[in-house]
């Protein structure tokens, strides 16, 4: 997700990143319909995340924090990858959430 992420990134020379974040960014305060509409869309991106993570072995408190991370993490390394015109924080992100994971699912199992 990460890795494909970067590489749409530096194909739209930085500026394909998440529309949905942007729009949450603009208008949070200002336009309550706008606001709930992305509000709906991360948490159908969370839902999707949760049930992945509750197939994958997590309970469903962990799996929907896992996927809340995932999100964040997301969200937060396209704002530096953005800004820095670098995609080594979506790298990052991605490599240290996947460490995580594997290291919670390793200790679970």
């Amino acid at each position: 997700m990460f890795d494909g992420a970067a590489e749409t990134l530096q194909l739209t020379d930085y500026q394909d990143a998440c529309p949905i974040a942007a729009i949450a960014l603009e208008v949070a305060s200002t336009n309550e319909r706008l606001r709930g509409a992305t509000a709906n869309v991360f948490e159908s991106w969370i839902g999707s995340g949760t049930r992945r993570f509750i197939a994958a072995g997590f309970s469903e408190t962990r799996a929907r924090e896992l996927a809340i991370a995932l999100i964040c993490a997301l969200e937060g390394a396209f704002v530096l990858s953005r800004a820095s015109r670098n995609t080594a924080a979506l790298g990052i992100a991605g490599r240290m959430l996947a460490d995580s994971v594997a290291r919670e699912l390793a200790t679970a199992g």
